[in-house]
């Protein structure tokens, strides 16, 4: 296959993904026809059939690329060596994975602004546990306390995607840097060392 061909590939599924993601805004997932999506994009309907079976499958691809990204950057297990965790190393991933977010913050805000989009928060909920369960066991740590591997997952996995939602929908006020500053203080001090309590 050509490199001609492949970048003429390359441009016609970015006019197809940025047609279905404004049309995802306008009108909502589940009022969108292909008709829609080849005419916003300029295209043919058969052109679309080439690369997708429907607006299903659409949604899948998109959503499989994007999550496949974000997984190869979360790897918090590679920063732990005898035990001891590499705080520069996870700060370093984390500032790679929120500027990962925004350079896809259309198909994120899209998605979780959509209120037809059939199950991408439980997607992506479901993407965070999977992969924190996948580097819980990657690691093998010892725990001071006892707590349910279920429970200190989901812990940690929630409260991560809950910032980054809060983040997106909140226009990325803050750079990557100080976001990655902001988790790291939180996973290391826990969120009492914020408040002036004695405990």
């Amino acid at each position: 296959m050509s490199e001609k061909h492949d970048l003429r590939i390359i441009r016609t599924k970015k006019l197809i993904r940025d047609a279905f993601l404004e049309l995802i805004s306008q009108k909502g997932f589940t009022s969108i026809t292909v008709q829609d999506i080849a005419d916003t994009a300029t295209i043919g309907r058969g052109t679309f059939y080439l690369h997708y079976k429907d607006k299903y499958d659409l949604l899948d691809q998109l959503t499989d690329q994007t999550l496949t990204k974000l997984s190869e950057l979360i790897q918090p297990s590679f920063h732990f060596r005898d035990n001891k965790l590499n705080l520069e190393e996870l700060k370093q991933m984390l500032i790679h994975v929120f500027d990962a977010i925004r350079s896809e913050q259309t198909f994120f805000k899209t998605m979780l602004s959509s209120h037809d989009t059939p199950n991408f928060t439980q997607q992506l909920t479901q993407f965070f546990f999977n992969k924190f369960t996948a580097e819980y066991e990657n690691l093998n740590l010892s725990q001071k306390k006892e707590v349910p591997k279920g429970i200190l997952i989901s812990y940690l996995s929630s409260a991560i995607l809950g910032v980054i939602i809060w983040w997106l929908k909140n226009d990325m006020m803050y750079a990557s840097e100080y976001m990655a500053e902001q988790i790291t203080n939180l996973l290391i001090n826990g969120p009492a060392s914020i408040f002036d309590v004695e405990y």
